[in-house]
């Protein structure tokens, strides 16, 4: 990871291969609900999108291999709204419950690489966009 190289679309469509179609899928989720989505190098990090409504972080997205992680980050006192979410389905509700808190947060997170996965994830999207 060359930090004086931003990723390009077309640098992430070749690194992605098939799996740019989930990119592509939520890139547009994301503007969809108002989610500006940049890159920014990160020292300790490389290349990472800080996806934020205004100046709150919704979510983190990175590229691994041939696959896109995006990781949202709630605080424990809300872990049962998100897991208790209508939209969810019992495995991810489960998986939210088992998450290991990181300090006051624990995080939900999400590899994609279909259209299918970023369907998986909207509720949660919605939730980190609405929930204080």
């Amino acid at each position: 990871m060359d930090p004086e190289v931003e990723p390009t679309r077309e640098l992430i469509a070749d690194a992605l291969g098939a799996a740019d179609e989930g990119w592509d899928a939520l890139m547009h989720e994301l503007a969809d609900a108002g989610v500006e989505a940049p890159w920014r190098w990160y020292r300790d990090g490389g290349w990472l999108v800080k996806a934020a409504n205004r100046v709150r972080t919704v979510t983190w997205i990175a590229i691994d291999g041939n696959a896109v992680t995006c990781n949202f980050h709630f605080a424990e006192r809300l872990r049962e709204a998100v897991a208790g979410l209508p939209d969810i389905t019992p495995e991810l509700a489960r998986q939210i419950r088992d998450e290991p808190r990181s300090g006051t947060l624990f995080r939900v997170p999400f590899t994609i690489s279909t259209v299918a996965d970023v369907e998986r994830l909207r509720p949660v999207l919605k939730a980190r966009i609405a929930l204080r």
